[in-house]
């Protein structure tokens, strides 16, 4: 082996072994041999392969190091929670150990992966080749997906194509398009050649042609961070593909956008390329920890006496609490030239609440909301299922009038303008006019629109007091790959008719605003991305890609958390601690300036 590695090896000899029911294989000498010697201990080893997905990825804590630390999110409330992902530590020093679970779940799942592709030909009983290689496929598609994480997260990074099964100290890494084009691209190209067109719903997590055609996409697209547009061609040539000819790869673009969030299409989303599913039947993998996407982006309506807690957790649409606070400039993308709103944004987020409680208004509540007294005096009531809570923007029919009157209702009047300042950042500080008045801390602040892509499942309690949701996670849909190819396009011909047409397509099905070929540029297709797949573990890929993931630019868009941004740095995430300690060449190892 040109690359080895004492942890890859570490984790491939069984650290795993029998911690749920996918009946993972402990891929060391001779047990490996006997497992693959027939297609019913094959499938096992395959099915080994998807374990770390659900366990780190999507649906997991994912969404912290491909949403979080970008132009379109702050941290809840605008505080320091989740600082290494959302605000690169606050100034402070990072935690080496903050990606290690992407890092060593993606290589014990790439060593079982490599396990796959090479003990293929010792199964004695396939049917024909045609089921091995498909068989196959599934462990390239997902090498190539785990690699993907890998480079972008981490950089150049150790390469292995081999079954490791024995300790090797020394590890060297491979540069970031030189495992592109190794692995990754040629991984996707055999993928898309073998793969079924098809899966059935028992068959639910296995990716088909669309899946690897996708991610292949995608992945062409990306190389263009590493200063070559030679795989570009092949990005257009594989989403036109599924762009063309959608219903031959079992695909489709909804016609109405919040179709790709409904529970009813959840398990069976023909926009989605790629879904990995959650299941109480998956023993004990996370039992009473499925898919937790859906509580990252709510704001605190609870912070209202109007809304309580009670039961509250069991409602989809009603949680409160999670991670992530849009940005001004991610409200701001939403705003068309000519001062309307682009559709989804009313089609993305909640911004109104109705009570949940009989309430009534008390001193403190009048004080703390700034209510105008003669207007809603103590005692003044809210009733179950009365609105309670109300963001609104100027870009909105009636907003001069409510503004206006905002602190004289008895339910909260939240103005985008009580949020965030001229200067970008979130506003920490409120002035009272009515209440005792003076500056106090924002109490506004806990109400922000709410990201609603991931309210598409049913919540469930398997333990007391944890509720968590059966969705599935959707790791790649359908209108990404359109915007793949625009920007695809617009790098090799420039600002043209072809790549707007790209961007068309996905406004026509919000009756958004057309674009003409002099609207195309980088920033307008990253204000685009934003716009249609904000929260979909794209962004900080999507920055970095663009040349965009800098201090300059995050101050610019985002400076709450641009101020912290070091550019020699947090490009990268830091090599976990594990890793260093386990090779004999550590010198030069870490990423720099961790």
């Amino acid at each position: 082996m040109k690359i080895k590695n004492i942890y890859i090896a570490m984790l491939g000899l069984g650290l795993f072994t029998g911690s749920c029911s996918l009946e993972e294989i402990n891929p060391s000498g001779v047990t490996v041999d006997k497992v693959a010697a027939n297609k019913a201990g094959f499938n096992k080893l395959v099915a080994s392969c998807y374990f770390d997905l659900s366990r780190y990825f999507y649906g997991r804590n994912l969404l912290l190091v491909t949403e979080g630390g970008t132009d379109i999110w702050t941290a809840d409330l605008n505080t320091n929670n989740n600082q290494n992902y959302m605000k690169y530590a606050s100034g402070g020093a990072m935690s080496i150990d903050m990606a290690k679970d992407y890092w060593n779940g993606a290589y014990d799942a790439i060593n079982y992966c490599n396990v796959v592709i090479l003990r293929a030909n010792e199964v004695q009983d396939f049917s024909s080749e045609q089921e091995k290689n498909a068989l196959v496929a599934e462990a390239h598609f997902l090498r190539a997906l785990y690699y993907f994480h890998l480079v972008e997260q981490f950089g150049a990074i150790p390469l292995s194509t081999t079954e490791t099964d024995a300790p090797v100290l020394e590890s060297f890494r491979t540069s970031q398009l030189e495992v592109y084009e190794k692995v990754i691209l040629p991984d996707l190209r055999f993928a898309v050649d073998n793969l079924p067109t098809t899966v059935t719903v028992a068959q639910a997590g296995r990716p088909s042609k669309k899946s690897a055609l996708g991610l292949l996409a995608k992945a062409c697209l990306q190389t263009k961070e590493y200063g070559t547009d030679k795989y570009l061609e092949e990005a257009i040539t594989a989403a036109k593909k599924l762009i063309d000819a959608p219903a031959t790869y079992n695909t489709r673009l909804y016609n109405n956008f919040v179709d790709n969030f409904n529970a009813a299409n959840n398990k069976n989303n023909l926009e989605a390329l790629y879904q990995l599913p959650y299941s109480q039947n998956y023993g004990s993998t996370n039992l009473y920890d499925h898919n937790n996407d859906f509580k990252r982006f709510y704001c605190t309506p609870t912070a209202f006496g109007a809304i309580v807690s009670g039961g509250f957790e069991t409602v989809v649409g009603r949680w409160s609490g999670g991670n992530f606070m849009p940005t001004k400039y991610l409200m701001d993308v939403f705003k068309n030239p000519d001062g309307s709103l682009d559709p989804r944004y009313a089609l993305s987020f909640q911004t109104s609440w109705t009570a949940n409680t009989n309430y009534s208004w008390n001193a403190d509540a009048i004080r703390q909301f700034d209510r105008v007294g003669a207007a809603v005096p103590a005692g003044t009531t809210v009733a179950t299922a009365e609105l309670s809570i109300k963001i609104i923007r100027p870009e909105e029919a009636g907003y001069t009038a409510e503004q206006a009157t905002r602190l004289a209702q008895k339910y909260i009047v939240v103005d985008y303008k009580d949020l965030y300042g001229d200067d970008q950042k979130v506003k920490m500080k409120y002035t009272r006019v009515n209440q005792a008045p003076g500056e106090v801390e924002n109490p506004f602040i806990r109400f922000y629109p709410s990201l609603t892509k991931f309210n598409s499942g049913s919540l469930i309690s398997p333990k007391a007091n944890n509720y968590t949701s059966d969705a599935f996670a959707t790791v790649m849909r359908l209108g990404e790959v359109y915007l793949i190819a625009a920007e695809a396009e617009f790098y090799l011909r420039g600002a043209n008719g072809t790549a707007a047409g790209f961007v068309n397509a996905l406004r026509s099905r919000v009756v958004g605003q057309q674009v003409n070929a002099g609207d195309i540029s980088v920033q307008f297709l990253l204000d685009e991305r934003a716009r249609e797949l904000c929260g979909e573990y794209t962004r900080w890929y999507d920055l970095k890609r663009t040349g965009k993931l800098n201090k300059t630019y995050l101050t610019q868009k985002n400076p709450d958390v641009g101020q912290y941004f070091i550019d020699s740095t947090h490009g990268l995430r830091p090599i976990p601690q594990g890793q260093i300690d386990a090779i004999s060449n550590p010198a030069g190892f870490q990423n720099p300036g961790y």
